[in-house]
């Protein structure tokens, strides 16, 4: 079974809390299990199907497996060494979510948001590729 590189990507790049993703190996689609969201309940036949045949399904990386505090920090790696290159390292020395949102406004500030998405989702293409291999899945770019 054939899947699409970009249905993976998105999955783990949407990942959250709320939001689970799956690859079933009978069909070759990505598909989402939400909670209850915005009124949107779980989808209850894809949850008994999961649990009736987990052999079916994959989940795919999660929010938690996914680390993009290392993926900013290799950007920065990536700058010439300059004073945004400097003052985002600094950022990446605090700790918790103050020091991601901070990167984030800083990238913007700098006008190094085009580069830093760039650099982000081939960081998620990779992880993408790296799981699809792990896992046998052949896919389609």
């Amino acid at each position: 079974m054939t899947v699409k590189l970009q249905d993976v990507i998105d999955g783990i790049t949407f990942a959250n809390a709320e939001a689970q993703f799956f690859y079933h190996t009978k069909t070759g689609k990505v598909l989402i299990l939400m909670d209850n969201i915005y009124g949107i309940g779980r989808d209850k036949a894809l949850m008994k199907d999961i649990d009736r045949h987990p052999d079916d399904y994959l989940s795919l990386p999660n929010e938690y497996e996914v680390d993009e505090f290392a993926m900013m920090a290799d950007f920065v790696d990536t700058l010439d060494d300059s004073a945004e290159a400097s003052a985002l390292f600094r950022i990446l020395e605090e700790d918790g979510n103050a020091a991601v949102r901070l990167f984030k406004q800083s990238v913007r500030a700098f006008d190094l948001e085009q580069e830093w998405n760039e650099f982000r989702d081939g960081c998620y293409a990779e992880i993408a590729r790296q799981w699809c291999s792990e896992n046998e899945i052949e896919y389609e770019e």
